[in-house]
């Protein structure tokens, strides 16, 4: 399997006082040899701005599994938006801050990949796309 990591799971990596950190370590751990993690570009950006607020200063520079952006995820990103905002009835100056999760969707159903995150907004996006599969590793 193929996984892409949201950044509240890459959060919940790093950090071991998150409720959330045993049990998103222990799945980690529980992965097989030919499973893939990746995270988003877009993941490592909101991360490292993270890291660079905390008094720790992690740094994911080590991780060679990131997903780029690409034309056809913005072809994807584009209809997904679209569907969602329709959907869920939301104006145009509400969906905006849905953006970023809306592009971490696209990627992860460009890739063909498991979006891993505990954000409710993806079981919305699942709603409007069934190919969409998404985990939610803090339960």
């Amino acid at each position: 399997m193929k996984y892409l990591l949201d950044s509240n799971v890459v959060s919940d990596i790093y950090n071991a006082s998150s409720v959330n950190h045993p049990q998103v370590i222990n799945k980690l751990l529980s992965l097989g040899e030919d499973d893939d993690i990746f995270i988003s570009v877009i993941t490592l950006y909101e991360v490292e701005y993270a890291f660079a607020n905390s008094p720790l200063k992690k740094q994911l520079h080590k991780l060679n599994n990131i997903l780029p952006l690409s034309v056809h995820g913005s072809e994807a990103f584009g209809e997904l938006k679209k569907r969602f905002k329709e959907l869920q009835s939301i104006n145009n100056e509400n969906i905006k801050k849905h953006t970023v999760d809306l592009i971490v969707a696209a990627t992860a159903f460009e890739n063909k990949t498991i979006l891993v995150s505990a954000d409710k907004i993806y079981s919305s996006i699942n709603s409007i796309h069934k190919k969409f599969i998404f985990e939610d590793w803090t339960k």
